[in-house]
């Protein structure tokens, strides 16, 4: 009897010393990839990708071909009864042909928004770990979790917004 009295003290001392060192644990998310693509200078970079002569006439190239390949398919629809098989076939080869031309043109796309954004987090990524050190210290924490792996965080524990605002400052 007196073991189990003396198990209890010490299973209940240390569940009161373990929930006071878990109270004082300073806990914050952060994401840091969004908070580098949320700055001004991330804007700007996309934006005048958008806006540069090659992407656009990219995705002008894109949105023609879509809609040549929207037209024939409407075509076939309509006409493809009344067609032989062998016009039939050459039709949907020429479609099959202008969906990889509008795949091959969207690919071009996200490779040069992908190579935009390699070359954002290339220029922005130690500029925002030091900014996010600094806020460590500021607000003396002592874990940051990345807050895509965090089920919940409240604004007060969420760091983004804070590391958009120096990542701006600092330019």
């Amino acid at each position: 009897m007196f073991k189990f009295v003396k198990a209890s003290a010490i299973l209940l001392a240390g569940l009161l010393f373990t929930g006071a060192a878990v109270a004082q644990t300073k806990v914050a998310v952060v994401n840091i990839q969004a908070a580098i693509m949320s700055t001004e200078k991330a804007s700007s970079k996309i934006n005048a990708l958008k806006t540069s002569s090659e992407y656009s006439q990219l995705q002008n190239s894109a949105e023609s071909i879509r809609a040549e390949v929207q037209k024939m398919a409407e075509d076939a629809q309509k006409n493809g009864v009344t067609w032989s098989d062998e016009k039939k076939a050459e039709h949907q080869r020429k479609m099959n042909f202008k969906r990889s031309d509008f795949e091959t043109a969207v690919k071009k796309l996200r490779a040069m928004e992908g190579q935009a954004v390699q070359d954002l987090q290339k220029d922005l990524l130690p500029k925002a770990k030091s900014a996010l050190e600094e806020v460590i210290k500021e607000r003396k924490l002592d874990l940051v979790l990345d807050a895509n792996s965090a089920v919940y965080a409240g604004t007060s524990a969420n760091l983004t917004e804070e590391l958009v605002k120096r990542l701006n400052a600092a330019k």
